[in-house]
């Protein structure tokens, strides 16, 4: 065996010992560009918005004869328009994400196996994602159009509705609608994910069950689901954030309507801003979303801590 000469060899620190009591500014030197960059980008505006709310004027920087307290939250939490806006954008998140996962993981499942042409369709599965957003919308919008959009063509040959219908104008068709258009968007995302995921499942497992009978449903629940659970718990986080700040596609098929049936927090803080010049209720707004994101964000986490201990 090689023995390197001492000079080499790093004798282990005694313990307790903290270098002389001096604290090494290194590794703070390595992050303060990333720390300075998230307080720029992230916290000042967020403290910015916070001041902006409790200012009852139109003004993007706030007067002091404007300040109001906590009276936009009040009003904000007694108006119909906010429960709306909550409760569509809590369906709109639900919907967007269950159906994300559903899709990105039965394609992934479809392109885990052997077939010809697999290459081709790992490659096809991802254009929608690195469709940009607004052409995607734009295209959507065309292909609901009442008149003449595939939608109504293709499910009038199948006879599945008798009529044309006007997707994103029925109060009760829009919210779907825009929700399948970002199911579209970003389910390519879900599914290249879990893919990578199935590829890091041991298959000797599957020989192992495969050799005890066990069925496709079983083999499922009980390798390939705990096998790949953490990329979809965190897709799970992600998909929910992102579909709670979504605002551009939203915007461009509906703007919020018909009938506030697709007025998500996005698009109220967007009209309290540019369209009703309040800017204190829009920022008030805004807090309350990150309120929401933060809250549903720590309970993923503490729900993930408990995971960790009772399997541990």
């Amino acid at each position: 065996m090689r023995q390197f000469p001492a000079a080499y060899v790093t004798p282990p620190a005694p313990s307790g010992s903290n270098t002389g009591g001096r604290i090494s500014a290194f590794p703070y030197l390595l992050i303060a560009p990333t720390a300075l960059l998230v307080g720029v980008l992230v916290l000042y505006p967020m403290v910015r918005g916070l001041v902006v709310s409790l200012y009852g004027g139109r003004d993007i920087v706030p007067k002091p004869e404007d300040y109001v307290g906590l009276a936009n939250y009040v009003s904000l939490l007694r108006s119909r328009e906010l429960a709306n806006a909550l409760r569509v954008t809590l369906l709109y998140a639900a919907g967007t994400v269950a159906l994300s996962l559903a899709v990105g993981m039965a394609c992934a499942l479809l392109l885990h196996a052997d077939f010809p042409g697999r290459g081709i369709a790992r490659a096809a599965l991802t254009v929608p994602w690195g469709t940009p957003m607004v052409a995607s919308a734009l295209i959507w919008y065309w292909m609901y159009d009442p008149q003449y959009g595939l939608v109504n063509f293709l499910l009038r040959k199948t006879g599945m509705i008798p009529g044309n219908v006007s997707w994103l104008l029925s109060p009760h068709w829009a919210l779907p609608a825009v929700v399948l258009v970002d199911v579209w968007r970003i389910f390519p995302f879900g599914a290249v994910v879990l893919l990578t995921a199935l590829t890091a499942v041991d298959r000797t497992l599957y020989d192992a069950a495969r050799v005890d009978g066990a069925g496709p449903v079983a083999t499922f629940l009980q390798i390939t689901l705990p096998g790949i659970r953490p990329s979809l718990t965190i897709l799970t986080l992600l998909f929910t954030i992102w579909s709670l700040k979504r605002f551009d596609t939203i915007w461009i098929l509906t703007q919020g309507g018909p009938a506030d049936a697709t007025n998500v927090l996005s698009v109220g803080i967007y009209r309290e801003a540019f369209r009703n010049y309040h800017t204190g209720n829009a920022a008030a707004i805004a807090m309350i979303g990150i309120t929401l994101s933060a809250i549903i964000t720590v309970g993923y986490f503490l729900m993930e801590r408990r995971r960790g201990a009772i399997s541990g």
